[in-house]
């Protein structure tokens, strides 16, 4: 089973990605930034890519726009690339996990791919002789 994120899929950016769920739920621009509790101009910065996702009010997205399941990895994934690569999810399990830190590094090292990588994941995901 492949796990990526469609977060690479035609070249969607955060600010498309919010734009796109905020219209199909039917609410202005206005509107919705009220219910995110920020500017209007600041949404529609957010909205054409001219700002990052903003980290403090990425929950209050996910809540408002009614994301869930594997859409939230979607959604981290291109908050992240809009930060330049920092992705908020990640973060604070990396820094307080040395044997993820030690994985990623030698993993980088290695040049490790995808293929490996996905068997990885699988292996992972595989239940536990005792369950």
């Amino acid at each position: 089973m492949d796990n990526r994120s469609n977060e690479g899929d035609k070249g969607t950016k955060f600010g498309d990605y919010i734009k796109k769920k905020r219209e199909a739920l039917g609410k202005s621009l206005r509107g919705f930034a009220e219910e995110l509790e920020i500017a209007a101009p600041y949404l529609f910065d957010i909205e054409k890519g001219n700002r990052p996702a903003p980290e403090k009010k990425l929950d209050k997205f996910i809540e408002v726009l009614g994301i869930s399941g594997d859409e939230i990895n979607t959604f981290y994934d291109l908050a992240g690339i809009s930060r330049n690569n920092i992705f908020p999810d990640l973060s604070d399990y990396i820094g307080n996990t040395s044997l993820a830190r030690v994985a990623l590094r030698t993993a980088r090292d290695m040049e490790l791919p995808d293929s490996r990588w996905q068997e990885i994941i699988d292996e992972m995901k595989k239940p536990k002789p005792d369950e």
